[in-house]
């Protein structure tokens, strides 16, 4: 099962050589669509985003974080946005794709580019905040070693990998990014909860093992175009209604 976006939002590539039978009556055949555009990450990563709104500029031309994958890094402060701070993740979109190759997790990297903040409203209570390194480049990298496990993580929706599982369930999925990173040892498990999801509001507190996979109806809808399950471990819900119940916004994630 895959995301259906709204119109406008992917453009499509046809060839005029395959559409021009459509007026004599013919078969119409279209081109493959090139590429899909990889959602942006919340400043928390509890949320996605295809094209989030009222885009502003932000201090600074330079930025020095953690990796946390090939597009994202956490960086230790940035004031930017509305009140944002410490441990929060930044879209890196580089203008040269090689320099994905030097984003190992875990090590610090200094980005520069054109940073900018975004928004986008989920619901009539608050905001999910997006920031941004536009034409990036990379300025400095640790030196290149294995990457270190995975200090954070984030949701993903729609994995290709868990389309089949979607499928079956007739639902769309949204998933803790170090379940989706390590499906071999994680499936059972998350198969399990995902035909099983608990009836949890986003403040309800949970309780148990900190390592069992909860999916509960995405009443937040961890991408705006979805209506999911979301799925993480006990430690990412505690994580989260702590975060909003207490207003913990520089904490970050469990991984």
């Amino acid at each position: 099962m895959r995301l259906i976006l709204a119109a406008g939002a992917l453009p499509l590539l046809f060839s005029p050589a395959l559409a021009q039978n459509v007026l004599g009556g013919g078969p119409v055949a279209f081109a493959p669509v090139t590429a899909v555009p990889i959602p942006l990450q919340s400043t928390s990563g509890r949320f996605s985003s295809l094209n989030p709104t009222n885009r502003r500029n932000c201090p600074g031309k330079q930025q020095t974080g953690r990796v946390v994958s090939a597009r994202l890094i956490m960086v230790d402060e940035m004031s930017c946005g509305r009140g944002q701070s410490g441990n929060v993740l930044v879209n890196v979109e580089f203008n040269n794709p090689a320099d994905t190759a030097q984003m190992v997790v875990g090590s610090r990297v200094t980005i520069a580019g054109a940073f900018k903040s975004a928004e986008e409203a989920r619901t009539d209570r608050f905001y999910a905040d997006y920031l941004i390194a536009e034409k990036a480049r990379l300025v400095a990298a640790a030196p290149r070693a294995a990457p270190a496990p995975a200090f954070t993580s984030y949701m993903i929706c729609q994995p290709p990998e868990l389309d089949a599982l979607a499928g079956q369930l007739g639902r769309e999925l949204c998933v803790q990014s170090t379940l989706v990173a390590n499906l071999a040892a994680t499936r059972p498990a998350l198969e399990a909860a995902a035909r099983t999801p608990a009836n949890l509001s986003p403040t309800d507190e949970v309780s148990g093992d900190p390592n069992a996979i909860i999916c509960r109806p995405d009443f937040e809808r961890s991408d705006l175009h979805l209506s999911a399950l979301a799925c993480a471990r006990g430690s990412y819900w505690i994580w989260y209604e702590a975060k909003w119940r207490y207003r913990l916004f520089w904490t970050f994630a469990p991984p």
